[in-house]
């Protein structure tokens, strides 16, 4: 395994619904892959030639089987993730948020990589193990996903 000498980019999106679910964000237990048992936002890897908006709609739709056709780039992490199986990974990941209006929908679409899909309030995310990118979100106090 080779160590990649550029960091990747990571969407994460920062799913709410204010109307039924105030102050909450859409998360699930990462079964696969790095950070493993950890709790995370849908997301994924920016894809050749995608903008941030196309690959947050993309990754949303695949990974909860919901739709949303407006995102704005909230947040920004920076994170080296420790060697794991010899290899380590730096991302810099974009916090994506969209607003919706219908979970209707919403449903695990790969079971194989994460558990199912959870609305749990933001302040409560410091009491679970997080996902490194999206702990440093939580852990930022100047970050607040439901302002502006």
């Amino acid at each position: 395994m080779s160590v990649s000498l550029r960091p990747l980019v990571g969407i994460a999106v920062l799913a709410v619904y204010p109307n039924r679910y105030p102050n909450c964000v859409l998360i699930s237990q990462r079964l696969a892959s790095h950070g493993k048992g950890g709790y995370q936002l849908p997301g994924g890897h920016l894809e050749y030639g995608e903008s941030f908006e196309e690959c947050a709609q993309r990754e949303l739709k695949e990974e909860t089987n919901l739709s949303a056709s407006s995102f704005r780039l909230v947040h920004v992490t920076n994170t080296v993730f420790p060697p794991q199986d010899g290899q380590s990974k730096h991302y810099v990941t974009l916090f994506m948020k969209t607003i919706l209006d219908d979970d209707s929908a919403l449903k695990c679409m790969e079971p194989e990589k994460n558990s199912e899909w959870t609305w749990t309030k933001w302040h409560d995310l410091k009491t679970k193990t997080l996902f490194a990118p999206l702990e440093q979100a939580v852990n930022d106090s100047s970050f607040d996903p439901f302002v502006g």
